[in-house]
């Protein structure tokens, strides 16, 4: 699965959405239809979410918790932040993926055309004449 936002975005996600707790689980079922549209509409109501992976999952579907997040990301559409032992967190935009990353760009376009830095040009006779005057 292809990533679809620049690491700099990523990285604050991660940052923002640390702490939050999970509210999706998924367990015994493993990677069931209804815990997939759960997951969406979790995700389409907040555009971020973290799930926890039970223990059950793991016998139940023989992945391993990273395979398991990245399956979940690619049925749901969403793009996979972080995988921290048992929990993950997804993002999915609520604008839709062409959106946000139109908005993306243009934001990154805009910093790019900020004004420059002034170069100073020192003037070495003028540095070592107020200098002089200072000492003497």
């Amino acid at each position: 699965m292809e990533k679809r936002l620049p690491g700099k975005v990523r990285r604050a996600l991660r940052a923002r959405y640390y702490d939050i707790e999970p509210r999706a689980w998924i367990g015994k079922k493993g990677l069931a239809e209804s815990v997939i549209e759960e997951i969406e509409t979790q995700l389409e109501k907040d555009g971020v979410l973290k799930v926890e992976i039970r223990k059950g999952a793991l016998i139940s579907t023989g992945m391993d918790r990273k395979a398991i997040a990245e399956k979940v990301a690619e049925l749901t559409d969403s793009e996979l932040i972080d995988v921290r032992g048992k929990r993950f967190i997804l993002f999915k935009p609520r604008e839709g993926w062409e959106r946000y990353l139109r908005r993306l760009e243009r934001k990154a376009s805009a910093e790019r055309r900020e004004k420059p830095v002034r170069k100073v040009r020192l003037d070495i006779a003028n540095f070592r004449k107020k200098f002089r005057k200072g000492r003497d």
